[in-house]
């Protein structure tokens, strides 16, 4: 049974690609599971709470499903308590899970010798550690800035991917015939798509952001974010036309509607709106150049 694009059946796999204890790929409301995660009917009700509460995100990430809010959290126990999901389309999504922080924790401490007792100003260390396992409880450990930008990168490829393919009756064949003429052969090539990407983007000592066809913004490095005050799990998803002020909006739309075709512009100058601490500072001025995002067959896929 071969799950699309190999990321589940071959190695390595997704679980490769952050650390986790387990992984889930939802594909045409069938289930592919990797290491330890909820049940299928749990999983059915953790993407039908995404879908409810979630659903103008392009996804979420947490190190405590509990403290998100998700209700069945404490029915999933301590081996599944942090989750970073994407979607891939508006039925597709991928999982990652961690289990609680705890569980990977050993004690090293000193031991309490027999009548000791906390006397209220010095806690001994166990009774310390003990607290402290009490603070951790239903919590894993935190996902990196890194792990997401890595994880947003390998959503934004498969999402080029399998554009339109929700729409379309085609079968795991065809899928891997597309695979096969984007001459990605199994996660290892994905995987150093993914790491140049990422690489190349994050390493730009100028703002450089992308969007998709439908002008949701796909790219966002650190410099932009810094600049805007806008983190990139923030950005990712957004409408651009959304960011940047509203003097701007008709010439953002039209920088957008030419480089869809083909044509590319350059210093084009436009206001982008700053969030948080930069709102201070009112909006940012960018002169920017417009460069058409193709696939290997040359047709455009984003700006």
């Amino acid at each position: 049974r071969d799950a699309p694009l190999g990321i589940v059946t071959q190695s390595p796999n997704i679980m490769d690609l952050v650390k986790c204890d387990g992984a889930v790929l939802f594909y045409r409301n069938k289930i592919w599971r990797l290491g330890i995660t909820p049940s299928d009917l749990q999983l059915q009700d953790i993407a039908f709470w995404l879908s409810e509460y979630h659903m103008d995100s392009t996804g979420l990430s947490t190190d405590s499903l509990y403290d998100a809010g998700y209700p069945g959290a404490l029915a999933l126990g301590d081996v599944v308590c942090g989750m970073a999901a994407v979607r891939i389309t508006s039925k597709d999504m991928l999982f990652w899970f961690r289990s609680q922080t705890a569980a990977e924790i050993r004690w090293g401490g000193a031991k309490h010798e027999p009548g000791e007792k906390d006397d209220g100003r010095r806690m001994h260390p166990r009774s310390s550690f003990k607290a402290f396992l009490e603070v951790v409880k239903t919590r894993s450990l935190p996902w990196k800035d890194y792990e997401m930008d890595a994880i947003h990168s390998l959503q934004l490829i498969l999402r080029n991917t399998f554009k339109d393919i929700e729409t379309m009756d085609v079968d795991t064949k065809t899928i891997h015939a597309r695979l096969s003429d984007l001459k990605i052969e199994g996660m290892q090539e994905l995987e150093a798509v993914t790491s140049e990407m990422v690489r190349l983007i994050e390493t730009a000592t100028v703002p450089i952001l992308a969007v998709d066809v439908d002008g949701l913004v796909n790219g966002w490095n650190t410099k932009i974010s810094e600049l805007t005050g806008l983190l990139v799990d923030k950005a990712i998803g957004k409408h651009l036309l959304t960011l940047v002020e509203d003097s701007s909006v008709d010439i953002v739309k039209r920088m957008l509607f030419l480089a869809l075709q083909g044509k590319e512009e350059q210093n084009i100058q436009f206001e982008i709106k700053t969030h948080g601490s930069k709102s201070e500072c009112g909006p940012i001025y960018l002169v920017v150049n417009a460069c058409a995002s193709r696939d290997l067959h040359e047709n455009v896929v984003g700006v």
